[in-house]
């Protein structure tokens, strides 16, 4: 009797164990059937170089990755920040001699212009540093307004000033006028046609994203030539909101095939989206959860950004080019 009572126990562990199997399997087709059909085509390579750090900040120069890491001091708050240049396929080319006054800056964008590469001290503008084309360290530099996105008619540059809100600006190129709007905290500007739609981000408190949609520039307020304003605009005249939520954030907005479409994570997973009714409704689901955050918007529509993986906290170069999105990640 007991080797029937046992000899049945096992079998419905067995039976327990294959069912969570075949559930977990039935769970990865799910996810596969989803993305079967998909038009996206996702591409991961690793680059064969590892550094003590994490990766915060990356841009692409003069055909290499300038690639920002920071790791934690032992005897400080404040971490230390080494920029590393890396070629097309991931290899070390040289260091980039970093000054202090880089190394005292908390918030902190790369901006290209000008075949030159600067690092712009965020929110308040306190202070630029650039590095020539044929350089390899920072100098200081006049403070300057660096443009967020160009067409042939506008210039665009945007502000952040945190809690205080953001603006972002259109320079007619012809008329040399300029226009503003409310815009906390602007992230990427994308075109469609001639409606331009601007992709907003801000982490105080509980955080809230939105996108917004312009369709004539010249129908905002008239602006004066003044991005150093402490506050945000508050003018929302020509500005049709898309999408306003505090539920999660948008790293980055991308345009492709004539769509625009959004990354975004929850606590399942990271997706790419598209706004519908005034919502996100997911229409690719990645094999993995990570976490990117936007960093450069190239003159022919790529973006670069970094990401970190989300198991295993590592970090990566995330290139978008239209439908096709290429992982690089770092060992």
């Amino acid at each position: 009797m007991k080797n029937i009572l046992l000899t049945l126990l096992i079998s419905i562990l067995i039976l327990a164990c294959e069912k969570k199997r075949n559930e977990k399997t039935l769970a990865i087709n799910r996810t596969e059937s989803l993305n079967e059909n998909s038009e996206f085509k996702i591409s991961k390579d690793t680059f064969d170089f590892s550094i003590i750090g994490d990766l915060r900040k990356v841009t692409y120069f003069n055909d290499k990755y300038f690639c920002m890491f920071e790791t934690n001091r032992e005897n400080t708050s404040k971490s230390l920040k080494k920029m590393v240049v890396l070629n097309k396929n991931g290899n070390f080319v040289e260091d980039v001699f970093v000054t202090e006054g880089i190394q005292n800056m908390i918030y902190y964008n790369i901006r290209i212009e000008n075949d030159s590469l600067f690092l712009q001290r965020a929110q308040f503008d306190e202070e630029n540093f650039v590095l020539g084309k044929y350089v390899t360290d920072f100098q200081p530099t006049e403070t300057r307004a660096f443009k967020t996105y160009e067409d042939e008619q506008f210039n665009v540059y945007s502000t952040c000033r945190g809690e205080w809100g953001g603006t972002v600006f259109f320079q007619d190129k012809k008329t040399n006028e300029l226009y503003e709007g409310s815009s906390t905290c602007p992230i990427v500007v994308n075109k469609i046609g001639t409606e331009y739609f601007v992709t907003n981000y801000m982490g105080h408190m509980i955080g809230f994203a939105s996108v917004n949609k312009i369709s004539d520039p010249r129908k905002l307020e008239k602006s004066e030539w003044d991005f150093k304003r402490r506050f945000g605009s508050e003018n929302q005249k020509g500005i049709e909101k898309v999408l306003d939520t505090m539920d999660f954030y948008i790293p980055t907005s991308f345009v492709a095939k004539s769509k625009l479409l959004h990354i975004y994570n929850d606590d399942n997973g990271t997706y790419i989206a598209e706004i519908e009714n005034g919502k996100m409704k997911p229409i690719y689901t990645f094999d993995f959860k990570f976490y990117p955050q936007f960093n450069q918007q190239l003159e022919n529509g790529k973006q670069v950004l970094t990401f970190e993986v989300a198991e295993t906290e590592k970090d990566g170069i995330l290139i978008i080019d239209g439908n096709k999105l290429s992982f690089k990640f770092l060992r």
